[in-house]
């Protein structure tokens, strides 16, 4: 298994690329978890709109009590995983 588990050549730039979205990734988490009050550096790459790195579509489907479809549009938007968009979207 290679790094960060791809096998084959990775570029300098795919790494920066894969750091940056792990950084993006870990803000959203600490956001989550803290209540907001955590201050992380600004992520990379394009940003959802709304509060603690959490869309506003994300947080009107949870707020109208459509959890899953919540969850689902949060891990298109992140890429994170089943556990931590539920984990996140709970906390909403």
């Amino acid at each position: 298994m290679a790094l960060f588990g791809r096998s084959g050549d990775v570029s300098y730039d795919d790494l920066l690329n894969r750091i940056a979205d792990l950084e993006r990734r870990v803000a959203i988490l600490e956001r989550a978890g803290h209540g907001g009050s955590v201050s992380p550096p600004p992520p990379a790459g394009p940003q959802p709109s709304g509060g603690a790195g959490i869309s506003q579509e994300v947080w009107r489907l949870a707020s109208a009590g459509q959890k899953i479809q919540a969850i689902k549009r949060l891990r298109e938007e992140t890429g994170m995983g089943l556990k931590e968009a539920k984990d996140v979207v709970d906390r909403l």
